[in-house]
């Protein structure tokens, strides 16, 4: 596992590669799995196994002969993948060249598809368009869906649309369009007492999404984690006191700076940086916890095994934090030991700094 700013794969690799770097390249055969992470991935070469990618953007633009799992801000798929791609993003868009072997799972703000998927089709979104070719069901839900001139629809559809039923125009090749309320009320949180199956399938795409956020996040920010849980055994209430002032504080200078003409580019990054914070919140605690473990027990434990080990404990900070009220309580708690003592941390090194 490489951890690099830039990385460039000019050269053949031979069995599964795992890189993490701001940016990574790959214009180069990958004979096995490729994962990867970082801010800015572009595979211009095809990958001959899976491909496991988490970050700011990717751009697919050469044959993948397997699985696609895949959990970034803009992804751009140009290229064919042999079997299912399950995305998760703000947005995705498979363009025109784009062809899918196998099924396709997307959970994203905007969705575009103008490609052809051979399986089935299951996508939940915000803004919908549908301009390809989807060969086997569909499930499509979405805030505000579109349907394409170029869609063609061959197999059953079961939709869910703000605005009700929508025209599918001439789309549907001898099937049907089913609009189904009961899509748009299907809870997206996780439910202690109800595992259907489409709490299973919920379970599922929580901990693959959980898996992706916690390799791009341990891949680009470890030492971090690793100085941050230094002396934390006997900072326990100043850790958390202090990420009491993160939670409390950002939002009230977020508001101050808003007010301030001068101050409201400021103040929408500090939005953006506050929101990501809690929107990734147990992620993080699941990885400061998993190294706060590998400090306690004195375990040389790698990179991979630490990951694994905040998934599993992101999966348990998930099932205590839906406990009703009792939850919300453990969310905070959690939070701001996690961030105050991230923030002792960063205050700490700048003072070393200051020193020297």
């Amino acid at each position: 596992m490489e951890n690099e700013g830039e990385i460039l794969i000019n050269k053949e690799q031979l069995d599964d590669t795992y890189h993490a770097g701001e940016t990574i390249m790959v214009n180069a055969v990958v004979q096995g799995d490729l994962v990867i992470a970082g801010g800015n991935l572009i595979v211009n070469d095809s990958i001959n196994g899976d491909l496991t990618a988490a970050g700011g953007e990717l751009y697919l633009n050469s044959y993948i002969a397997d699985d696609v799992r895949i959990a970034v801000g803009r992804t751009t798929i140009d290229s064919e993948v042999g079997d299912d791609l399950v995305v998760f993003g703000g947005e995705v868009i498979l363009t025109e060249n784009a062809v899918i072997h196998g099924n396709l799972y997307c959970f994203a703000g905007n969705i575009e598809i103008n490609g052809e998927v051979n399986g089935k089709l299951d996508i939940k979104g915000a803004d919908v368009l549908i301009n390809g070719i989807i060969k086997e069901a569909s499930k499509i839900v979405g805030e505000d869906v579109t349907i394409g001139s170029n869609a063609k629809f061959y197999k059953e559809v079961e939709y869910w649309n703000t605005d009700g039923e929508i025209d599918f125009k001439n789309s549907l090749v001898n099937t049907s369009a089913l609009f189904n309320k009961d899509l748009g009320e299907e809870k997206s949180h996780f439910s202690l007492t109800s595992f259907g199956t489409n709490s299973i399938k919920l379970w599922m795409y929580y901990i693959l999404s959980a898996f992706l956020v916690i390799l791009v996040l341990h891949a680009l920010f470890r030492n971090a984690f690793s100085t941050a849980v230094d002396g934390l055994e006997n900072n326990w209430l100043k850790s958390f006191g202090v990420g009491l002032i993160y939670l409390i504080g950002i939002p009230l200078l977020i508001i101050v700076a808003l007010l301030m003409i001068i101050g409201i580019p400021l103040g929408l990054f500090a939005t953006v940086i506050f929101l990501f914070s809690l929107l990734f919140g147990h992620l993080i605690a699941a990885l400061l916890v998993a190294y706060y473990f590998k400090h306690k027990k004195e375990k040389d434990w790698g990179f991979w095994s630490i990951t694994f080990l905040a998934l599993l404990c992101a999966i348990l900070l998930r099932l205590f934090t839906i406990i009703p009220f009792v939850g919300i309580l453990i969310s905070v708690v959690i939070l701001a030991i996690t961030y105050g003592a991230l923030t002792l941390k960063v205050l700490g090194s700048k003072k070393k700094l200051v020193r020297n």
